[in-house]
């Protein structure tokens, strides 16, 4: 992990059950390891300069999340958007710390609530160390996007960078199954809470095993994660990102 795990197992359940974790109703600003009010009047093109707009569609819309990777000697503005004809979905994999992660689908007719991190070049490089160091993601950007901004040096961007689910979508009646905590107008497939969908996954590939077995375990047992995450995958749907183009 590239961050530290809770040393308690009450404490990892409640990690594991509660992603995405708990985001604000507007753009913030990340200061001192916690969420601050992002004053208009920052919406000046020179406090953006320097920094790059990242999608963040799972765990890094919250600043308990940019705690966790970043601690408390960092600035970050972000943004509040609605992204078009995407909805945020469940990844088929489980991360190191339990949880069932979220990616980006194309969801025509669809529009989803994410958030905009504008970081700078060392904040970039921190967050390849935390999302591409499993192989589960990559690194991108999405063009040619409708991507509406309530605050921000625009209105709007037609591209942003982001991080993608190398892996599938985890499938219920044969359609992605969507994450329940994020917003989204027009969504017509199912969604459901992240403790909800670990029974889901528990229920088809640990039947035996109670829901905080089944947790714990994942999270404690590389290979066997490894190994729940290939049974996933044969039973994905796959990713859909048209507009995605992958960056070195």
């Amino acid at each position: 992990m590239p961050w530290p795990l809770p040393t308690t197992e009450p404490e990892l359940l409640a990690l594991a059950k509660s992603y995405p974790f708990a985001a604000p109703g507007q753009s913030y600003l990340f200061r001192n390891g916690a969420a601050a009010a992002l004053d208009p009047a920052l919406s000046a093109p020179e406090t953006y300069a320097g920094r790059t707009p990242v999608i963040a569609h799972g765990s890094n819309r919250s600043p308990d999340q940019l705690r966790r990777k970043y601690g408390d000697g960092n600035e970050i503005p972000v943004t509040r958007a609605w992204l078009s004809d995407y909805d945020v979905v469940y990844s088929a994999h489980v991360t190191g710390y339990g949880s069932i992660a979220a990616n980006l689908q194309h969801a025509p007719g669809v529009r989803v609530c994410v958030f905009v991190t504008w970081l700078d070049e060392g904040q970039l490089t921190r967050m390849h160390e935390t999302e591409m160091g499993g192989e589960n993601y990559f690194h991108g950007v999405l063009e040619g996007i409708d991507l509406a901004l309530e605050l921000g040096p625009v209105q709007g961007l037609k591209a942003a960078n982001v991080y993608l689910s190398t892996r599938g979508c985890v499938a219920r009646d044969g359609a992605p199954l969507a994450l329940a905590a994020v917003a989204a107008e027009g969504r017509q497939d199912a969604a459901s809470a992240q403790e909800d969908t670990l029974e889901t996954l528990r229920a088809r590939h640990r039947a035996h095993e109670d829901l905080d077995d089944f947790i714990l375990r994942n999270i404690r047992e590389p290979a066997r994660r490894a190994g729940l995450i290939a049974e996933m995958g044969a039973q994905a749907l796959p990713a859909a990102a048209p507009h995605f183009r992958p960056l070195v």
